[in-house]
């Protein structure tokens, strides 16, 4: 009985961390001019996904082809995108980055840019 009761405890606290390890914290990033740089954090073995969205652009329609997001990964680090979402009526670029580094968070800077207002 004792030895069900501690693989229990084990896989529960397994699954709670897998659950954990799943779950994907997002970033809005809101850039109200025509250049942003953010530096963002992440913990050690962490993955975020960061949004970066175009505001202020007056009645310039922000598109695909005249915004852009970049992710500068460095070392220990990963990124996947930028791709362009769209979602209703606000479109957005989005990376989801995961820091591999087991002990020390990183730092990653993002930019974005994005259409002059009209």
């Amino acid at each position: 009985m004792k030895d069900l009761v501690m693989v229990l405890g084990v896989g529960g606290c397994l699954l709670l961390w897998a659950g954990a390890a799943v779950a994907k914290p997002t970033v809005q990033l809101h850039c109200s001019k025509t250049s942003c740089q953010y530096t963002e954090e992440i913990g050690p073995l962490g993955t975020k996904t960061y949004e970066g969205y175009c505001d202020g652009t007056g009645n310039t329609k922000v598109t695909e082809f005249n915004s852009h997001m970049y992710c500068h990964a460095v070392k220990g680090l990963t990124c996947a995108g930028p791709a362009w979402q769209f979602m209703g009526t606000h479109p957005f670029w989005s990376c989801t980055c995961t820091n591999w580094n087991t002990t020390h968070e990183a730092h990653i800077d993002i930019d974005i840019s994005c259409p002059a207002p009209s």
